[in-house]
């Protein structure tokens, strides 16, 4: 279960050679929605198979609103996104989502996506996150869905709201 000790300090930035997380923030309401919005046919896998989010019809107010919600969470320790950066941060490249599971043996579901043009390939990404989530978290198995463990696997969605 996600629950950070109240003495652990939860980063709000990780600097890699490749790539910068960011805590997510109002401010890149924008920039993230154009991304959002030119990516999402490649987003309808992250959260589960044939997911519709984003959709269509997803708006810059929704996603406003998302955001509002990811920061209010973040600030509360309960879920945490961040986004993802090129090193010198000057282009969007994608966003993580570390999110509390109902599963006794899952510590945290992460969620990640990146954009197709991203410097970084995603298993290269895959385990620079993976160790950052080891070593600063110290989550010693934090769980991928769709990515380790197959859609076919997993239970489905199991974060608690």
């Amino acid at each position: 279960m996600l629950k950070p000790n109240r003495r652990f300090v939860v980063p709000e930035e990780y600097r890699h050679a490749s790539f910068v997380l960011k805590g997510c923030s109002e401010a890149q309401a924008v920039v993230e929605f154009v991304i959002l919005m030119r990516e999402r046919e490649r987003l309808h896998q992250l959260f589960r198979p044939d997911d519709p989010w984003p959709s269509v019809r997803f708006s810059l107010a929704q996603h406003e609103a998302d955001l509002e919600w990811q920061v209010a969470e973040f600030r509360a320790r309960r879920s945490f996104a961040y986004t993802v950066w090129d090193a010198p941060q000057t282009q969007l490249l994608g966003g993580v989502y570390l999110y509390p599971s109902l599963l006794p043996r899952v510590q945290v579901e992460v969620f990640f996506w990146l954009i197709e043009e991203a410097p970084i390939d995603e298993a290269s990404f895959y385990q620079a996150l993976r160790r950052w989530l080891v070593n600063r978290w110290h989550w010693k198995h934090p769980v991928f869905p769709g990515r380790d463990t197959p859609w076919a696997d997993w239970p489905g969605v199991t974060y608690p709201w």
